[in-house]
């Protein structure tokens, strides 16, 4: 399901159940949504990326 849709269903589920949503609530959800998404997609790009590997940094030479 895309962040739309599963917005879309929050907000239905939320009306049905009586709630009126105010226009703040609705950016907050909205923010929310894309913000899982957006976390979601940093965690699958870390667990699939290439492994860190530090290497100790060449001497400096003197002048």
């Amino acid at each position: 399901m895309t962040p739309r849709e599963i917005e879309l269903l929050t907000i239905a589920k939320l009306e049905h159940d009586g709630h009126q949503l105010e226009p703040v609530e609705l950016r907050e959800l909205k923010r929310q949504l894309e913000e899982g998404a957006a976390l979601s997609r940093r965690y699958r790009e870390m667990m699939t990326g290439p492994a860190y590997r530090w290497n100790k940094p060449a001497p400096r030479r003197a002048r």
